[in-house]
């Protein structure tokens, strides 16, 4: 009987304690559904997202996704003539303004034409702001957060929410002036299914002095000044956001703590950036993993400054390594560090350069059009595209960097200067010339399908240019002044297809290493006239219709082989060729003859552009590299 009763007694036990554990689990959920605000951010959302890039943090918290909240919290509502507040608990209303004192969350409605919300907590607390229909002006700032450890603003679900400041008014916190429509000197989060316009009358939009952080929600933003300022960062997934600014539309300040903040973090997103000056820009990093980004910067392509052509196209320059501060650049996607792009897609007009970094840019995968004032892609050091697809439709030049490195991507660049140019300096600006050359510098092409249209060199590199593989097609210039491939130390191909048809005047041709190479002069073709090179039996090796006139050919393929003969044929078609008049292999229709060439050695030359070892042209250009006068 002993026995049995203490069985009764532990089983008892055992349903008492289960009922208060399934009890207390479910008061905290309810409490952290009540009060999200006093949730700790224990745990990063992991999926698509990577936690952190060298030292900087680009995990987004569980509480930065987290737009749940209780709809019992306190409730604030707003008229003209009041605030009224459904509890005193950490709530002080003067008039029409309000202050909050407590950590909790607080849900927001009605609509005011001068109220404001002024969140003066302390250091450690959190506070959650729901905005459910909120319509705010103020004489000053609608928003200004003094004092907190983090503020999550959450945009209800349907609900349509506006903030706006006044044109002119004088407000510090501290040693901070208070500028925004949106102003706070804590960690700022907003999420949520509502949307969110906010007008930055007075100057900026958004500013946080901390971490600014954007997980949800349609966000509209009109600003005099920037739109989206996070000093420490600025990290965005998941939302819908259109920025109109009188400066910048997204930056990051913080120049000095550059090793771990002053980044931009995009992981996703809708974007729609209209910025007089940069559209996006990063003291530090810059890295985007993905979203839809329509940019237009300084007015567009056509507000591009004015570039004049002097010996050595040196007098123009001007410095960047101080860029990153300059306030009137209107470039897309800016950063004084490293910009990443590992997806994404891209609709950039820009009058300035439509991507700049002051160090290295490395293009992952993407889709990419551009059309610039400036240039398409810079980089002060190295440039490296592993994939995607990037279309420049105009620029002054279109990809620049110091060391520039190819593996893979469809690139079609369409450049008034330079299409590819492996320089020295710090910008664009900085072509080297005969008086600049850096040996160090190189132009590398290991893969990939890359379409050049240049008024200036094609491919030009102030050190020496690598072709190891890929298929490379380069249209112009039709100048006597430029060359298709213009080189300083050395030019070599070991692998792919490089077709590159232009003037005759400064062409130099490309050093094969395994691979034949010809170049050669011919009667001037014009623009749109197909060029195919094929093997006695007419079978065609290689073809490309350019889009500039040309009178001088440098072709090399590993399908050309010491021994036999080659005709250069001008006009017709090609079968099977593609949008670029491209094909290695297939049948020629009609077209001209224009010589036979047989190659008794690895690399033939004949020609004008074969005597390029001396003086160059009006660029101060001095070209050297292979070929004597070999005619055959």
């Amino acid at each position: 009987m002993k026995k049995i009763l203490c069985i009764l007694i532990c089983a008892s036990l055992v349903f008492v304690f289960a009922s208060c554990s399934e009890k207390n689990s479910s008061s905290d959920t309810d409490s952290t559904s009540a009060n999200t605000a006093q949730a700790s951010e224990t745990s990063v959302t992991s999926e698509n997202t990577p936690q952190s890039d060298g030292n900087y943090d680009l995990s987004f918290s569980d509480r930065d996704c987290d737009s749940s909240y209780d709809e019992n919290s306190t409730k604030i509502t707003f008229t003209d003539s009041s605030a009224k507040a459904d509890s005193v608990n950490g709530v002080t209303v003067n008039g029409t303004n309000v202050t909050i004192t407590t950590e909790g969350t607080y849900i927001l409605s009605g609509e005011c034409s001068d109220g404001s919300v002024v969140i003066e907590t302390d250091d450690k607390s959190k506070v959650q702001l729901v905005l459910d229909n909120l319509n705010l002006s103020s004489k000053n700032s609608p928003l200004v957060i003094k004092e907190a450890d983090k503020v999550f603003i959450t945009l209800a679900n349907d609900s349509s929410n506006t903030l706006s400041d006044s044109s002119s008014y004088s407000l510090t916190i501290d040693d901070s002036t208070v500028d925004s429509a949106i102003f706070s000197k804590a960690d700022l989060a907003i999420n949520g299914g509502g949307s969110l316009t906010v007008n930055g009358n007075y100057k900026h939009g958004i500013v946080s002095k901390d971490d600014l952080i954007i997980t949800g929600g349609t966000i509209n933003v009109s600003s005099k000044s920037s739109g989206i300022d996070g000093k420490d960062c600025v990290k965005i997934k998941s939302a819908s956001i259109t920025v109109d600014s009188g400066t910048d539309s997204i930056r990051s300040t913080n120049i000095d703590e550059t090793d771990s903040r002053g980044f931009v973090y995009i992981n996703s997103g809708s974007f729609s950036l209209t910025s007089t000056n940069d559209a996006i820009q990063a003291a530090s990093m810059l890295r985007i993993d993905g979203g839809n980004f329509d940019i237009t910067t300084g007015g567009g392509s056509t507000n591009g400054k004015t570039h004049t052509e002097s010996m050595g196209r040196g007098m123009d320059m001007f410095s960047s390594s101080s860029d990153s501060e300059d306030t009137e650049s209107a470039k897309a996607l800016k950063a004084a560090g490293n910009i990443k792009v590992n997806g994404g897609t891209y609709n950039i007009n820009s009058s300035d350069d439509s991507i700049h970094s002051n160090s290295d840019v490395i293009i992952t995968n993407c889709d990419f059009t551009a059309q610039t004032g400036d240039d398409g892609i810079h980089a002060d050091n190295a440039l490296t595209i592993d994939g995607g697809t990037i279309n420049i439709t105009q620029s002054y030049e279109g990809i620049e960097a110091g060391d520039i490195i190819v593996n893979d991507g469809k690139i079609n660049v369409v450049s008034s200067d330079d299409g590819f140019n492996a320089a020295g300096g710090s910008d664009g600006e900085v072509e080297q010339g005969a008086f600049n050359s850096d040996s160090g510098k190189s132009l590398t092409v290991n893969g990939g399908y890359v379409v050049v249209d240049a008024s200036g060199d094609g491919l030009d590199s102030n050190g020496s240019l690598s072709i190891t593989g890929g298929i490379i097609l380069v249209s112009g210039p039709e100048n006597s002044g430029n060359g298709a491939l213009d080189y300083n130390t050395s030019a070599s191909i070991t692998g792919g297809t490089l077709i590159a048809l232009g003037s005759s005047g400064m062409a130099q041709s490309i050093t094969g290493d395994g691979q034949c190479t010809i170049m050669t002069d011919i009667t001037s073709q014009s623009a749109d006239t197909m060029f195919a090179l094929c093997d006695s039996n007419s079978n065609v090796i290689a073809s490309f219709k350019p889009a500039k006139q040309y009178s001088n050919i440098v072709v090399s393929s590993p399908s050309i082989n010491t021994g036999e003969s080659y005709k250069i044929v001008c006009g017709g078609t090609v079968d099977g060729a593609d949008e670029n008049g491209f094909a290695d292999n297939g049948t020629l229709t009609s077209g001209t003859e224009i010589t036979e060439i047989t190659m008794s050695e690895e690399n033939y030359s004949s020609g004008v552009g074969s005597m390029n070892g001396g003086m160059g042209g009006p660029n101060g250009d001095m070209r050297g590299g292979p070929g004597g006068m070999t005619p055959r």
